[in-house]
């Protein structure tokens, strides 16, 4: 006899897979599910290897970790809601290693292993109708290390396959003729490389603004050019000089669009990333260009096909408890508590919000960096779900954190938070070790 559990596809082991299996595993006579994670390790792009292009299966390396990140944000709002981290007195701004032990520690808690399979890459994803009518998806997978591959039918696809492994790298005109070593940041690990040498990197946010610091310890000179509007404040920039955007490249000669010029040993693109979902269907029809991927309803669901769920696309986020309230939002939706309207109505709705956001301004290309737009949105589908959303601290932490950082990006993150109560929290400056 046919199984009447539903049966949930999730794609990708990092932290939202993870979040999603946790929730979903909390109701196992409704539902039956499979994680599948390509690598042999749980935890996505806390997953630091020294390899940049390929891992020992062949296989694109997937995460863009390097070896000396720090997190970007206090783990004080880091955290998963229902999963403290355990050391609450440390430093707010941890390193990586600390955050991959942290989801290990919550996938045993959760017993979540038994759901996942590793060592398995998704090759296909096939929607079908079924004789009812419904969507059903035909899930080819290959266990990577004997090669065999197996198809087997779900009910719910769930996407969390990530997006910091194909590197964005925009058009520069002359960039092949340079002739020093270029990566892009998907690519960087260690900044010993680049002792006595004159860098430009592109891009200054989060990673251009991490690897730049970096950098600086051991490069003759660095050129962090970007075209935010003002220039980034810091007390100590050392050998970073802030340029603008690059005009053109000529051998090794950089021209910025103020018409200044560089000589440059080394290149780092620090420009972002694109989404991929190379095992979907043609019959999905989405659009992945200008870095936005639609049409998606609620940041969440495919408009056309109410089954198919894309997590991890909004950007400038606090994204562990926004994983924690998708996924629970994900689950009355699929437990009937949450009505979506029509696929038509969902298009609809996708369409006016981007024009809005169009119309105010903000490029195609910058409709994912959700930033004030968060906790509205946060709000919003934790009251679909009638679950709680954020509390104000979280919120009040994450606003502090970048007025530091936009104070001083090189010395924001000794800064150390402690969380009172809902509303309140502690900040003290720690000096470096």
């Amino acid at each position: 006899m046919p199984s009447s559990k539903t049966r949930i596809a999730i794609i990708g082991g990092g932290v939202a897979g993870l979040v999603v299996a946790r929730h979903m595993s909390t109701k196992p006579e409704e539902y039956s599910l499979t994680l599948f994670e390509q690598s042999d390790k749980i935890g996505g792009t806390w997953v630091y290897t020294d390899d940049t292009d390929y891992d020992k299966n062949g296989l694109p390396v997937h995460s863009s970790m390097y070896k000396n990140l720090r997190t970007n944000l206090p783990k004080e709002i880091m955290q998963i809601p229902d999963f403290p981290f355990q050391d609450q007195d440390g430093p707010s701004f941890v390193h990586h290693s600390v955050i991959r032990q942290y989801l290990l520690d919550y996938a045993q808690h959760f017993n979540l292993y038994p759901h996942i399979k590793i060592n398995t890459v998704v090759k296909n994803v096939e929607p079908e109708t079924s004789p009812g009518g419904q969507t059903i998806w035909m899930i080819t997978y290959q266990h990577v290390p004997s090669k065999i591959e197996t198809t087997k039918t779900f009910d719910v696809v769930i996407l969390c396959n990530g997006h910091y492994t194909v590197g964005n790298i925009p058009k520069i005109h002359g960039s092949d003729t340079f002739n020093g070593d270029c990566i892009h940041s998907h690519q960087y690990r260690t900044p010993e490389k680049y002792t006595g040498k004159k860098v430009c990197i592109l891009g200054a946010s989060w990673s251009g603004i991490d690897i730049a610091l970096e950098v600086a310890k051991y490069a003759e000179k660095v050129y962090l050019s970007h075209n935010l509007p003002e220039k980034l404040d810091a007390k100590t920039l050392g050998v970073i000089e802030q340029t603008p955007g690059i005009d053109f490249i000529n051998g090794n000669n950089f021209t910025f669009r103020d018409g200044t010029t560089a000589h440059v040993d080394s290149f780092i693109y620090c420009t972002g990333y694109q989404f991929t979902y190379p095992f979907l269907s043609k019959k999905i029809k989405l659009r992945t260009e200008e870095n936005h991927v639609e049409p998606i309803y609620k940041q969440l669901i495919y408009t056309d096909i109410k089954n198919l769920f894309f997590m991890g696309l909004p950007g400038i986020v606090v994204p562990f408890p926004m994983f924690h309230i998708q996924a629970q939002y994900i689950l009355r939706i699929l437990d009937g508590r949450v009505k979506l309207p029509s696929p038509e109505e969902m298009r609809l709705d996708f369409m006016r919000e981007k024009k809005m956001l169009m119309d105010q301004g903000i490029p195609e290309r910058h409709i994912i960096k959700m930033k004030d737009r968060q906790w509205a949105y946060y709000d919003e589908i934790a009251a679909a779900a009638n679950i709680p959303s954020f509390p104000p601290v979280i919120k009040k932490i994450y606003d502090y954190t970048n007025h530091v950082r936009e104070l001083n990006f090189g010395t924001y993150k000794n800064f150390q938070y402690r969380i009172i109560d809902k509303e309140n929290f502690t900040v003290n400056y720690c000096k470096p070790c």
